[in-house]
């Protein structure tokens, strides 16, 4: 049997051929008729496959000499069947090689057996199957879906997802899936903004620097009115041309030693309470304005007792002198006194109390610039009263001149104390660069200011000055230092408050 596309020999059992994979189930085998010569030669006819017709033709073979007759050839259906592969793959057929003896010639002249091509080969005859590519039978890959790499396929998922407005409703749970399945990914490409509420607006709490505060200004205000010294005389007493200066009998309160000591106090119980309760809603301000405040108290109540004490040594050199009639002298300190001592002391407690909360304000600094001269003017304003005027030298701000109308001993410590307070309070509240810092420096240099201006405008009978007064000085003013000191520092003040404000706002934007 031949294939009637390649014209190639298969075995009889064969449905397709091996060379072009062409069905074989309507193909007939091809009778071949054997025609001797006149010679006794034989001839076998020659099958011609034409590719264009696909009809093969017998051409026989005969002698010069005579024709030769030849037998038709039966017919080959040349209808080509069609195969199951659609498109079936480019391959170059191979030839099945196999070794088939040959005929050898009878003697005698006899016509040598034929061995039929379709009927010589048995079953134990070997065979060797093609070593060309088979043609894939079945479904070829031309009629797979088409498929994407699995990264493409991911990118267009994720795309989807993000540009997809609205999400397609699941498929049922029976319904068989259609078409390429994808990997779904995590949905990791954006995550949800996340927005932190505002934080919990903190309640009042009674700390250190509240209660300290409260309980300082309660303490003040009793020293402020209450008798700090009284003197008196078992009999009535004459008094003479010698007199000492400052001497008298009766009582004191604050405004009787100085007329603006007292005012200087109440600015600073203002302070110390509303530092404290603003320190109990966490407002760092508060803490350093109730701090400053002790310290500028503490000042003032140190001033006041060495103030107190020149009524004190008048009564003691007046007892000295002699006189025909005995009498006895009794000087008492009185309540108001010893709440100055109590007053001032809780007023230093407070400031050391309001540092926990200066290492708790962790905001932007203020201006430094605004900082540096501000410490600069407090220095300023504490050593203008230390400057000496007429005949007297620097050294008299702490040597007790014995002389009518001196300050005495306990006047120039305690005078020393209210100006190193302001200028602590001065150099270490701007230079902290922190409204925590603005709140000390506010608060201890605001009771200095109001002694100044009542000083320089004269405001009351017998008003003093930071530090009393300039060491040789008859009467009481104030420094040309003095004035530019203080007003330095309240310009820095209020240029600092304001600041501060501004830069408040601007980060709450």
């Amino acid at each position: 049997m031949v294939c009637h596309q390649c014209g190639r020999a298969v075995q009889p059992g064969d449905r397709f051929c091996t060379g072009c994979g062409a069905s074989l189930e309507d193909a007939t085998d091809t009778t071949e008729v054997l025609a001797t010569t006149p010679s006794g030669d034989a001839t076998t006819p020659e099958t011609d496959t034409t590719p264009e017709h696909g009809t093969p033709a017998a051409t026989p073979t005969s002698s010069p000499t005579s024709p030769t007759p030849v037998s038709p050839v039966s017919p080959v259906s040349t209808t080509p069947q069609a195969s199951p592969v659609s498109e079936p793959l480019p391959t170059e057929p191979v030839p099945i090689q196999a070794s088939r003896p040959t005929a050898a010639p009878e003697p005698d002249g006899e016509a040598p057996a034929i061995v039929d091509d379709d009927a010589g080969w048995g079953e134990a005859d070997p065979v060797w199957a093609a070593t060309g590519s088979m043609p894939a039978q079945g479904v070829t890959t031309g009629d797979l879906p088409s498929t994407e790499p699995i990264t493409e396929v991911w990118m267009d998922s994720v795309e989807a997802e993000t540009t997809t407005p609205t999400e397609t409703p699941p498929p049922a749970a029976d319904a068989p899936p259609t078409g390429p399945i994808a990997a779904t990914p995590t949905a990791t490409a954006e995550m949800p903004a996340v927005v932190a509420p505002p934080p919990a607006r903190q309640r009042f709490r009674f700390g250190a620097v509240t209660l300290i505060g409260i309980g300082t200004g309660i303490v003040t205000l009793v020293s402020l009115f209450a008798n700090v010294l009284s003197v008196t005389s078992d009999t009535r007493l004459d008094p003479t041309g010698d007199v000492p200066f400052g001497f008298r009998t009766g009582t004191w309160i604050v405004d009787d030693l100085a007329d603006n000591l007292a005012i200087a106090g109440l600015l600073a119980v203002l302070m110390m309470v509303v530092g404290g309760i603003a320190a109990g809603f966490h407002w760092h301000w508060g803490a350093g304005l109730a701090g400053g405040a002790g310290l500028a108290f503490a000042g003032v109540s140190a001033l006041t007792i060495g103030l107190a004490q020149i009524p004190i040594d008048a009564a003691h050199e007046f007892a000295r002198i002699p006189t025909e009639e005995p009498f006895t002298l009794t000087i008492t300190r009185d309540l108001g006194y010893w709440m100055l001592l109590v007053a001032g002391a809780l007023g230093v407690v407070l400031f050391f109390a309001a540092i926990n909360d200066a290492l708790d304000d962790r905001r932007p600094g203020l201006n430094p610039w605004i900082a540096a001269l501000g410490a600069l003017a407090g220095v300023v304003a504490a050593a203008g009263p230390l400057i000496p005027e007429s005949l007297a030298v620097f050294s008299d701000n702490w040597y007790v001149v014995d002389a009518p109308g001196e300050p005495p001993a306990m006047l120039l410590v305690t005078r020393l104390v209210q100006l190193a307070m302001l200028a602590i309070t001065g150099t270490v509240g701007f230079l902290s660069v922190r409204r925590w810092g603005l709140g000390v420096a506010v608060g201890g240099a605001l009771p200095a200011i109001w002694l100044a201006v009542s000083v320089l405008f004269e405001l009351g009978d017998n008003p003093v000055g930071p530090g009393f007064r300039n060491p040789g000085a008859t009467d009481m003013h104030l420094h040309g230092v003095t004035i530019i000191g203080v007003s330095a520092v309240a310009a820095m003040a209020v240029l600092a408050v304001i600041s501060a404000y501004d830069q408040g706002v601007r980060e709450r934007r």
